[in-house]
């Protein structure tokens, strides 16, 4: 079997502007596009229903992304306390299945819990415990052609970016 490739590590700051400036000036990240409040058509919570509003950044960091996290509400209090505190470390690290309830049935034999999972639109993702191959959650995302143009609009911006406009809205 071919482990999936990380497409991202996603950490929990306490706002997105100084967040991005750091993470260009530390990583050499960047352009960033944010997200502000992003919408679900669905949230949950260990199967029952959920709140989570948050804003993110994306933006490329050499051959993976790296997402920003701005978590305004999660609802009940267990979602919240799943996330890692603003500066608390490595927030998740994600990865693109081509087929999201295999990649579950995969991750939960291998003793991961998900807790939550989210859909807006075409794409959804699911979140897991790292259990006992990680400290920290696993993201996993269903590929999706929406997704996957958000992707590759922002690996284009990076290419001879010159750290102009480092955050931007995005499209």
């Amino acid at each position: 079997m071919t482990a999936p490739p990380i497409h991202h590590v996603g950490y929990v700051v306490e706002d997105l502007a100084s967040g991005v400036r750091d993470a260009v000036a530390t990583l050499g990240a960047g352009p960033f596009f944010a997200i502000e409040h992003l919408a679900f058509d669905e949230v949950t919570y260990d199967g029952g229903p959920a709140v989570y509003d948050h804003s993110s950044a994306f933006g490329a960091w050499g051959p993976l992304f790296v997402e920003l996290t701005v978590v305004h509400d999660a609802q009940p209090a267990g979602l919240r306390e799943a996330f890692v505190a603003p500066g608390g470390g490595t927030g998740h690290v994600a990865w693109l299945a081509d087929d999201l309830a295999a990649e579950t049935a995969r991750l939960e034999a291998l003793g991961c819990h998900r807790f939550h999972t989210g859909r807006s639109g075409p794409v959804s993702a699911a979140w897991f415990h790292g259990g006992p191959l990680l400290g920290h959650p696993i993201e996993v995302l269903q590929s999706a052609p929406p997704l996957l143009g958000f992707y590759a609009m922002m690996r284009a911006a990076a290419e001879g970016w010159d750290g102009a406009d480092p955050l931007r809205k995005a499209p």
